[in-house]
C-alpha cells in the first residue's frame, strides 16, 4: 500500500528512495568535470551536507575522484586500483 512518498511493507513505511535500490537499479551519482563546475551548477558543499559526486578531473593530478560534502568543504576520496 502507498502512502505518498512511502511505501508500506510489512506495516513499516519504506521511503520511495528505497525502492529503486531494492529493485536493483544503479545508483547514479551526478558527474562534473571539477569542484569549481559543481559549484557554478549551484551544486555547493554547504547547500548539499553529506551530498556524493564524481569529479572527472577532480583529484590531486587531474584523476577522476568522489567528493563528498561534510557541509562546509568537498573532500575528495582518491579511486585507486581496480576492484578484485
Amino acid at each position: 500500500m502507498q502512502l505518498g512518498s512511502t511505501l508500506k511493507i510489512m506495516g513499516k513505511d519504506i521511503p520511495r528512495s528505497f525502492e529503486k535500490i531494492r529493485s536493483g537499479e544503479q545508483i547514479q551519482i551526478p558527474t562534473y568535470t571539477n569542484v569549481a563546475a559543481a559549484v557554478a551548477a549551484g551544486v555547493t558543499a554547504a547547500k548539499f551536507p553529506r551530498r556524493i559526486i564524481h569529479l572527472s578531473v577532480g583529484g590531486t593530478g587531474s584523476v577522476p575522484c568522489l567528493a563528498i560534502s561534510d557541509g562546509t568543504n568537498w573532500k575528495q576520496v582518491a579511486i585507486g586500483s581496480n576492484a578484485i
